[in-house]
C-alpha cells in the first residue's frame, strides 16, 4: 500500500523540482511564476490522487477515508520534501545571488516612503534574513506540506469508497 505512495510522490517531487530547475536555466523567473505555482499545486494533487485510486482499484474498489488520507499524505509529504530539497539546491547552489535584486527594489521602495538612519537599516537588516536562501527553503516546506496535505485530504474524501 505505501509502495504506491513512494512511487507517486518520489516522482511526482522529482518532476517538480525538474520544472523549477529548467525554469531558471531557461531565463524565466522562478519567483512570482504563476505557472510554476500552478504545476506545483497540480503535481502535489496528481501524486496523492494517484495513490489512492491505485490501492483502492488494488482493494477492489474499496477503500476507507482513513486509509485513503494515509496514504495520500505520505504521497504529497514525499512530494514536498523532494521538492524542497531540490529548493534548497536551487536557492544555495544554483542562484545563490536571487535576493540581491529584490533588496534594491526594497531599499528604494523603503528610501521613497520615507524611512531613512537606522530605521532603513533595522528594516533592510529584518529583510536580508526573511529573503535568506534559509528562510525561502523554509517557507517552501511550510506552504507545500500545507499544501499537500490539504490537497491529500481533498482526494481522501473524493475516492474513499466503502460498500
Amino acid at each position: 500500500m505505501y509502495k504506491h505512495s513512494l512511487k507517486y510522490g518520489a516522482a511526482s517531487g522529482i518532476t517538480l523540482g525538474t520544472i523549477m530547475v529548467a525554469t531558471y536555466y531557461a531565463g524565466l523567473p522562478t519567483r512570482g511564476n504563476n505557472y510554476l505555482l500552478l504545476a506545483n499545486l497540480f503535481f502535489m494533487f496528481i501524486s496523492s490522487f494517484l495513490t489512492i485510486y491505485t490501492v483502492r482499484k488494488i482493494n477492489g474498489g474499496d477503500i476507507t477515508f482513513k486509509d485513503a488520507l494515509k496514504i495520500g499524505l505520505l504521497a504529497g509529504w514525499l512530494t514536498t520534501l523532494i521538492f524542497t530539497i531540490f529548493t534548497a539546491v536551487y536557492y544555495n547552489f544554483l542562484n545563490p545571488n536571487f535576493a540581491d535584486k529584490y533588496l534594491v527594489d526594497i531599499e528604494i521602495s523603503l528610501k521613497q516612503a520615507g524611512v531613512t538612519g537606522a530605521e532603513l537599516k533595522k528594516e533592510m537588516a529584518q529583510w536580508r534574513i526573511d529573503i535568506s536562501a534559509n528562510s525561502r527553503t523554509l517557507m517552501v516546506l511550510n506552504k507545500s506540506a500545507l499544501s499537500s496535505g490539504l490537497l491529500a485530504a481533498i482526494n481522501a474524501i473524493i475516492l474513499c469508497k466503502k460498500d
